[in-house]
């Protein structure tokens, strides 16, 4: 590989180690991302360990991260018992993997919880520290909900829809800066 095409992918996994990272994956499972997306063919765990410095153990915890996520696919090489895999390149099917796997169980539980949350804080004697709580609850539910439609409304477009719609808002936001 060229020495500056090494360099951009060096860059490119520390990248997507870090927000993998941020997001609760694992650096790992950023990292060896990166290293699939910018390899045109299928690349065998033992590939990606080599080229990440890190044990195939490592490796295979955050393969299961990725398939299970819609972004890595198992391939097969005919006469070679070894498994490979690619990375999916479309980063809209990715996001909705992600946003349907990942976000909507948590986002749906965590709902549920603050809902309970402010039917305990109802039933508590009335004074002030409940009318503060049950006004905080009420507002963190009506966000949730705001939070939940944007990404039902986000998960029925396509990405040309969703482009449109981001254009939409920025000249939004751009009338409401100018007064």
């Amino acid at each position: 590989m060229n020495n500056n095409l090494t360099l951009s992918q060096d860059a490119l996994i520390q990248a997507l180690g870090r927000q993998s990272a941020f997001w609760g994956l694992g650096r790992t499972a950023g990292e060896m991302y990166a290293v699939l997306y910018l390899n045109s063919d299928p690349v065998s765990l033992e590939e990606v360990a080599q080229r990440l410095k890190v044990t195939k153990g490592n490796i295979s915890v955050a393969i299961r991260q990725l398939e299970q996520l819609g972004m890595v696919r198992r391939s097969w090489q005919k006469g070679d018992r070894r498994v490979f895999f690619e990375a999916e390149v479309d980063f809209w099917k990715i996001a909705h993997s992600v946003l349907g796997l990942r976000y909507k169980p948590e986002f749906d539980q965590s709902f549920s919880l603050v809902e309970e949350s402010a039917t305990i804080a109802e039933q508590a004697a009335l004074s002030a520290e409940r009318d503060m709580v049950i006004e905080r609850l009420k507002s963190l539910q009506e966000f949730y909900r705001l939070l939940d439609s944007l990404v039902e409304v986000v998960l029925d477009m396509s990405p040309g829809q969703l482009k449109a719609a981001l254009e939409m808002f920025k000249l939004l936001s751009q009338k409401d800066k100018q007064g």
